[in-house]
């Protein structure tokens, strides 16, 4: 269960590392047309794995009928994890690949 608690931040910190990398080495590759759908693709993965990871723990607490501390502060890293993704594709989107 102690690994649970860090799911979230561990994704974000993925996808933060994909989105930044991939600009990194598809503008050292002469793609920059690329960047944007592979951090659009980046993006949906991770809040996507991120909302299944947050409804399997409600589930998980509405079947247990009891909410642990645990539960709470895996709940609320989810919820910050997917804002950060969420801001980290706003600042790959708002700004031009390879400037």
């Amino acid at each position: 269960m102690a690994a649970n608690v860090i799911v979230g931040p561990i994704l974000w910190a993925t996808h933060f590392l994909a989105v930044y990398a991939s600009e990194s080495l598809l503008c050292r590759a002469g793609l920059p047309g690329w960047h944007n759908s592979l951090a659009t693709g980046a993006t949906l993965a991770a809040l996507m794995v991120i909302a299944w990871h947050f409804a399997s723990l409600w589930r998980r607490t509405k079947i247990a009928g009891a909410w642990h501390e645990r539960t709470h502060i895996a709940i609320a890293l989810d919820v910050l994890s997917a804002l950060a993704v969420s801001f980290t594709a706003l600042a790959a989107a708002a700004l031009p690949a390879c400037v």
